[in-house]
């Protein structure tokens, strides 16, 4: 680096500080379909590089196809646009952040609009500490 050899690590800084730091939610959607119901999620933001994955939460015997993910690792745009080709969008999109996450209120994932009713401690602790959120 000293030599302008190698290019410089914006998140590095980021990830040194916020490693293995993830901040879990619990979320319930309320399937509207003929044989939907409530269906449980846990959604983990990631401080690190702030992504977000949201895994889907399965009772023993309970007759539905165990589909463990609902969404992989990646960064959740609050207004997701579609194209033909992924990632090749030329407008500004905004993304979901710690800030965006709230306990009774509803996160949109992909046309699905989430309650978020329960957080872990850790999380709790984080807002009451960085966001001075209770």
């Amino acid at each position: 680096m000293s030599l302008k050899g190698g290019r410089p690590n914006k998140n590095l800084h980021s990830f040194l500080d916020n490693d293995r730091r993830v901040l879990s939610f619990a979320v319930m959607w309320s399937d509207g379909s003929y044989d939907g119901g409530d269906k449980y999620y846990r959604l983990n933001f990631f401080l690190s590089d702030k992504t977000v994955e949201v895994k889907e939460i399965n009772k023993p015997n309970d007759g539905c196809y165990p589909f463990n993910m609902l969404l992989r690792r990646q960064k959740l745009s609050k207004a997701p646009v579609l194209t033909h080709y992924p990632d090749m969008n030329m407008r500004p999109v905004e993304y979901y952040g710690p800030e965006d996450f709230k306990c009774g209120d509803t996160v949109r994932i992909w046309t699905r609009d989430c309650l978020l009713y329960d957080c872990d401690d850790f999380t709790k602790m984080w807002y009451q500490h960085t966001l001075g959120m209770i």
